[in-house]
């Protein structure tokens, strides 16, 4: 049962809404996700004073000591050696080279040679078993002669260096004998040419369509006496693209250790939530080459791996996958998934976190349990048609643009008018907004603004959609959603207005203190960026 939400004046202590302590408590006592160490009494006072501590909507200074922050916290990478990507946020991303091998050993080593180059921390293989007996790096098993696995391990240069493993077993799952003389042959290499080690783990991954089966033999055979020098050094994935909720479960009941999803997987966040509150690793896979940078800018808060084939191509881009990860662009980032009370929080350009505090112009909050199944999992900010949440004036550079993310449930897709979901347009910035009968987002450059749009007919009210806009100071205004570009502005050129109104979420700006346009739906997520040409 989660905490029921009063609106302003159900409370007879304050005019705001408030989780009553009594509701808070059967929340803790049934769910046991957040602050379990906290006394009772505490989360009481904390109930109350989350309800009563007035502010409104203008974010206080960092928090000092709160119970929750804006970015939850990812243990996954605790332990490894290589210094991962980290974003100004805090957060580490690991990149993965897509399909990081050639059609023979020379080829293989050429490509992975480029990885090595550019940054990638984990070399993606694909593994089949021959008739010959021997496993081979390849995409399919045509019994055609590639590069064998054990050849593509004595490559000196990955050898020597932090970088690490990752390999997906392509081959049909027929018995259990067969799987084991795979899985015990790969385990051998592995463990020969010394890769699975203390903070260098290897990654064993698999479809969740069959080929899983060959990561239970894998799990049988480490925890035999042959293998127990590595056994501690290999984690276990599945990729999952059917029955995705179930196969969520699943992989956590096999004991396994991460989930991988197509990244244009619908309801994305709410299963890459689950995934995280099951405890297990969250990734995506495979974010192409075109429009990359803006993928993986877009991702890289909640995800904690990114399989790509950006920056692959002969020529190295001016801006690799770790770069895009590490660049200084951050400007608002509110993810309520793992928040479930007031004061929220919020974080702009690094570490620090801002609150927001209750009042009654602020959204009422949803928890959706990792049970439930629903587009997503955890907590929501609620608007219906009154509210909006102030964060700062957070400016783009003079000569660029944004980046602007959200996580949305729509409530109201016919009525026709005009509904900001995340904006900073006053005369000047951006807005990501319902307008008429079509889902928009627009940017000012040189007097006027330009829009990228798709009709709202395509969209419902039961799934929640993974919403990016873009514009870089020079092409087009762009919008994706579930990653799936939509119809584009025609190309311009300059820098995006520049205004003294803050971004505001579900309501446009109007100065500093007046809103309009206010939204109706759930928002989880939300990210702005500054955005250039990469």
């Amino acid at each position: 049962m989660a905490p029921r939400a009063w609106r302003a004046g159900d409370s007879p202590f304050c005019h705001a809404p408030v989780i009553w302590p009594c509701d808070l408590f059967l929340f803790i006592q049934k769910r046991g996700v957040f602050m379990q160490k906290i006394t009772i009494a505490t989360l009481v006072a904390a109930a109350m004073l989350s309800a009563c501590g007035g502010g409104g909507e203008v974010a206080e200074p960092a928090v000092q000591g709160g119970s929750t922050k804006a970015l939850g916290a990812s243990t996954y990478w605790s332990g490894i050696s290589r210094a991962l990507p980290t974003t100004p946020l805090g957060h580490q991303v690991a990149m993965s080279c897509h399909n990081c091998y050639g059609d023979n050993t020379a080829q293989t080593e050429a490509k992975v040679s480029k990885a090595l180059g550019r940054g990638f921390d984990l070399v993606e293989l694909d593994l089949t078993l021959h008739a010959d007996g021997k496993v081979y790096v390849e995409h399919n098993d045509g019994e055609i002669a590639h590069g064998t696995f054990d050849a593509t391990l004595a490559n000196a240069s990955l050898q020597q260096s932090d970088r690490m493993l990752f390999l997906e077993v392509k081959e049909t799952y027929s018995s259990p004998a067969f799987s084991d003389s795979l899985m015990r042959s790969v385990l051998r290499t592995v463990r020969d040419k010394g890769y699975a080690a203390a903070g260098r783990p290897v990654f064993l991954r698999a479809f969740m369509d069959g080929r899983h089966q060959h990561l239970v033999r894998a799990q049988a055979l480490l925890a035999t006496s042959e293998f127990a020098g590595i056994r501690d050094h290999i984690r276990l994935h599945t990729l999952i693209e059917s029955d995705i909720r179930n196969n969520i479960r699943a992989t956590k009941s096999l004991g396994f250790d991460g989930v991988e999803l197509q990244y244009q997987t619908s309801d994305l966040f709410g299963k890459l939530e689950q995934v995280r509150q099951l405890g297990l690793g969250a990734g995506i896979y495979t974010v192409p080459a075109s429009m990359g940078e803006a993928f993986i800018s877009a991702l890289r808060e909640d995800v904690d791996f990114i399989t790509t084939d950006y920056d692959l191509a002969a020529t190295a881009l001016s801006s690799n996958a770790r770069a895009l990860v590490q660049e200084n662009t951050s400007l608002v980032y509110l993810n309520a998934a793992r928040q479930s009370a007031y004061p929220l929080s919020y974080r702009r350009t690094n570490t620090a976190d801002y609150a927001l505090a209750s009042s009654n112009t602020m959204p009422g909050l949803e928890w959706l349990s990792v049970t439930s199944d629903e587009d997503r999992i955890g907590g929501s900010m609620v608007f219906t048609g009154t509210q909006s949440v102030t964060t700062w004036d957070a400016d783009n550079a003079t000569d660029g643009g944004f980046l602007v993310t959200a996580v949305v449930n729509f409530d109201d897709l016919t009525s026709g008018g005009t509904a900001s979901i995340v904006a900073k347009s006053d005369a000047g910035g951006f807005a990501l907004e319902q307008a008429g009968m079509q889902l928009r987002f627009g940017v000012h450059v040189n007097g006027g603004y330009s829009y990228a749009t798709t009709p709202l007919i395509g969209l419902n009210g039961t799934n929640s959609y993974f919403i990016i806009g873009a514009y870089d100071g020079n092409g087009a205004v762009r919008l994706w959603v579930n990653n799936v570009e939509r119809m584009a502005s025609a190309s311009i050129s300059g820098g995006v207005t520049l205004n003294n109104s803050p971004v505001v979420i579900g309501a446009d700006p109007q100065g500093a203190t007046d809103r309009r346009y206010f939204f109706k739906g759930k928002i989880q997520q939300v990210m702005v960026q500054k955005w250039r040409n990469h």
